[in-house]
């Protein structure tokens, strides 16, 4: 008895090493990853989720490169793969439907289907549990970057210097840009080229250029002069391109213009929602609109007058005086100020202020007994010789384009990520970046997230009325956010709609909540 029960568990052993040879004796799955290939392109050849490919690899979800080894999971049987639930009577845009494979929802007979916004929870309960949005358009994405280096040239003028500086400002956050967008899990194709002008006139980059990138543009950024962007959008491969502007060339350059961004928030907006603020600050009082006359202040001021004109209408409480004043002397502003009440001054326009606003400071200094309240366009902040304790009295507010970070954050590195940012943006410049690289950086990002999402064609969804899903958070770590408005006609481009008001306090600026601003908060999935 004993011998057979020895004798059975002798044979137990030896299955189960027979076994264990047989386990170990099946290859491993595995793939070697190739040139121009992605995780998500991986998984979706092997049929499995881009999660689980993941959870085996976790290093790949940083990037993956030409010889890598990925293991790969067991591929699901379809009967595993669980259809999402949406409610009953809720009707989904297409792109959402694409988003969400395997599901489709019909409305019930009888019943109105709802807008995106009702839908939007249950395809964010679905997107928050992947990395990336559920479904891309793309996996290779092509870029051309049309910027003036000049290459080739001895000497420069002082302007083409400058445009040279602001091209390799703008190529850093370019490639800063490229760079951390890696984990997107798509290929990018990129071409810079040279859009200064040779000896002849004659621009140094070719329509020939663009054949390297081996088909149709996806996304374009640049040039930064009016004529020259003109001229790239007629090459062969530019048709369905999203075109980034980088200098404000004004609204109207995308209007009419199927694609085009136009990343800088306009004068229009700007006024409204400074016209909003100063309304809701100041009901009852006595505002003095200060008008220079200067060519260069015109749009601004009468934005501001439109904008005014319309608080007005629903409030007879509102008054708003016009004073004229010239850049080298107050004049009649003396005449208008009080010492009874407060002087609430709102000045519009921007750089064509300078002058005045060293006089205004002088104005401001010398009736040191006077209360003042200031309002200005935000290049005003940027004049370096303005008092500090001065803005500090005044409660000097300015209003402009859409900041990530209030201002004081660039100088104390409070945000990490952004200090982070900054260092490997100035490596990559050689040197501090400017504004420019800053642009560059966020628009290519936010672009980048559209276009691999939605494919190429997302401007014109948006410029129509469409509202498809932002599967990705608003970027947070650079200087600029986007809210993407269409521009002025019809199948036009987009311009940045995006306004913030920041305050001198604390000899710091800080930036007004909405409510302080004045203006309605929206959920705006743009």
């Amino acid at each position: 008895m004993g011998m057979m029960r020895l004798l059975q568990r002798l044979c137990f052993l030896l299955s189960a090493m027979l076994l264990f040879v047989e386990v170990a004796a099946q290859p491993q799955a595995t793939h070697k990853v190739l040139r121009k290939e992605t995780a998500y392109g991986i998984a979706r050849t092997y049929g499995v989720d881009l999660n689980a490919l993941f959870e085996l690899n976790p290093w790949a979800e940083s990037g993956i490169r030409k010889g890598d080894v990925l293991r790969l999971p067991q591929a699901p049987r379809a009967t595993d793969v669980a259809k999402p639930e949406v409610s009953p009577g809720v009707q989904i845009s297409q792109e959402a439907q694409d988003s969400l494979p395997g599901t489709a929802v019909e409305p019930e007979s009888g019943q109105q289907g709802v807008g995106v916004d009702e839908v939007f929870g249950a395809v964010d309960a679905i997107s928050r549990a992947r990395p990336f949005p559920p479904t891309w358009s793309l996996d290779t994405v092509r870029i051309a970057v049309f910027l003036p280096f000049f290459s080739g040239r001895d000497s420069l003028s002082r302007q083409e210097a400058r445009l040279r500086e602001i091209a390799e400002d703008c190529a850093a956050g370019i490639r800063l840009a490229l760079d951390d967008d890696q984990r997107l899990g798509a290929h990018l194709e990129v071409r810079f080229l040279d859009t200064g002008r040779d000896t002849s006139g004659g621009l140094m980059c070719s329509p020939q250029d663009l054949e390297g990138l081996n088909g149709p543009v996806h996304i374009a950024m640049g040039p930064l002069k009016r004529s020259q962007f003109f001229e790239v959008r007629t090459w062969p491969g530019m048709e369905g391109a999203v075109h980034v502007a980088l200098t404000d060339l004004g609204a109207r350059l995308a209007a009419g213009r199927p694609g085009v961004l136009m990343p800088y928030s306009q004068v229009a907006k700007r006024m409204e929602v400074l016209a909003q603020h100063v309304a809701l600050q100041h009901r009852g009082e006595r505002v003095l609109l200060l008008v220079t006359g200067d060519i260069r202040n015109l749009d601004a001021e009468s934005a501001f007058r439109e904008a005014w004109s319309h608080q007005a209408a629903a409030d007879s409480l509102l008054v708003l005086s016009e004073v004229e004043v010239a850049s080298r002397g107050l004049g009649t502003l003396r005449d208008s100020l009080t010492d009874v009440r407060r002087n609430i001054l709102v000045v519009p326009g921007g750089k064509a202020n300078r002058s005045f606003a060293g006089v205004l400071q002088t104005e401001i200094q010398l009736g040191d007994s006077l209360d003042f309240v200031v309002y200005a366009d935000g290049d005003w902040k940027k004049f370096d010789f303005l008092d500090a304790d001065l803005r500090e009295r005044v409660g000097f507010t300015v209003v402009d384009g859409g900041g990530a970070l209030p201002d004081s954050s660039f100088f104390g590195a409070l945000d990490s990520s952004h200090f982070c940012l900054a260092r490997q943006l100035s490596k990559l410049r050689g040197g501090p970046a400017g504004g420019y690289g800053w642009m560059s950086f966020d628009v290519l990002r936010d672009a980048l997230n559209w276009t691999l999402a939605h494919g190429p064609e997302w401007p014109v969804v948006l410029a129509q009325g469409g509202r498809p899903l932002r599967t990705w958070n608003i970027p947070e770590n650079g200087q600029f956010t986007f809210e993407w408005q269409a521009a002025e006609g019809s199948g036009g481009g987009l311009v940045n709609g995006a306004v913030r008001l920041m305050r001198q306090e604390d000899f710091k600026w800080v930036e007004l909540n909405p409510s302080e601003m004045g203006v309605p908060v929206k959920n705006n999935e743009h």
